[in-house]
């Protein structure tokens, strides 16, 4: 039984040492690819630019307090003021999507919050603005706005508004519009929110 062991352990010693000889072997041949091998042309899903954008983002303004003695809505962070208005806070977002940051002129970039009234037929009221000029790499700021309403119309579900986010460059500017760290991707700078009372629901993003 021993010299059986001894025999199976020399075989198996002798195994393992010829299979690197004919791996060695097969890895000196040369090995030939084809010539027409290429990366596929695709687009990146992070530009290497500066890509300031009206992100699809919004959500309640914590930041936002009621003043004193206002009766809360608190389940949606809102309240009523003694004047019979419904206050509810928002934000939404502008985020550079890509991988150089943003750099504009001072004062000369802004991105604005306008709402339409479906229900009172007006449109383009500015209720929200903040300036900026420069946004780091994947970076982002936040635009703060107020949805308000009569008492009455919430509880009727009676409203529709749409506020829209744009982000308006400096049409003069061209390094802010086509340099590596100017916009260069502008069809991505509005975006809407729908509050729509006769809707489940309410709030609707596109």
């Amino acid at each position: 039984m021993k010299r059986a062991n001894l025999a199976l352990s020399t075989f198996a010693l002798v195994a393992l040492v010829a299979l690197p000889l004919d791996a060695s072997a097969d890895m000196a041949a040369p090995l030939t690819l084809p010539n027409t091998i290429h990366l596929p042309d695709i687009n990146p899903l992070i530009p290497n630019c500066a890509d300031p954008a009206a992100d699809h983002f919004i959500s309640l303004d914590l930041w936002q307090r009621p003043p004193a003695g206002a009766p809360q809505v608190g389940v949606v962070h809102a309240w009523l003021t003694a004047d019979g208005i419904f206050h509810w806070p928002f934000v939404m977002r502008v985020r550079n999507l890509g991988d150089q940051p943003f750099i504009g002129k001072p004062g000369k970039q802004s991105a604005v919050v306008t709402e339409d009234d479906i229900v009172a037929k007006t449109k383009d009221r500015e209720v929200a603005s903040l300036k900026f000029d420069r946004i780091e790499p994947h970076g982002s700021m936040l635009v703060h706005f107020e949805f308000t309403a009569p008492r009455a119309a919430i509880e009727q579900h009676n409203f529709h508004r749409i506020f829209t986010l744009t982000l308006k460059l400096d049409e003069t500017d061209q390094k802010a519009l086509e340099s590596l760290y100017g916009d260069c991707h502008p069809a991505n700078n509005k975006f809407h929110v729908e509050f729509d009372g006769s809707r489940s629901g309410w709030i609707f993003g596109n």
